[in-house]
């Protein structure tokens, strides 16, 4: 009976944990499109300064930096997650350490008892 209960509990965490990485690929798709954005502003800014050349890139390159950082964050809580199911997964495999039935009875009595 435990052993039907922590089965009913991982499925739970499981799911809960995939759930949780299918939030965190949203919130990277979510970083990305706001980076685009950011870009695409900061270039338009950018084209009406008169800036150098060297100063624009710093810019820009200062916002994908940024960005590529935060979702490095959100990718490393992904990865948590898939390794936390990897371990709900090794738990829950069957144990497959007691051999398998021959087929043979055993019994204490001699085998010319039974006649």
């Amino acid at each position: 009976m435990k052993k039907a209960g922590k089965s009913v509990v991982d499925a739970g965490a499981k799911t809960m944990l995939k759930t949780d990485i299918m939030f965190l690929d949203r919130e990277i798709k979510t970083r990305k499109q706001a980076f685009g954005v950011e870009v695409y502003d900061l270039m338009a800014e950018l084209e009406a300064s008169d800036m150098s050349a060297t100063e624009k890139e710093a810019k820009i390159r200062a916002a994908f930096d940024q960005a590529r950082k935060d979702i490095a964050v959100i990718q490393a809580k992904k990865e948590c997650k898939t390794e936390e199911m990897s371990v709900l997964d090794a738990d829950s495999a069957p144990v497959n350490n007691i051999p398998p039935a021959s087929g043979t009875v055993m019994t204490n009595t001699h085998p010319q008892d039974s006649s």
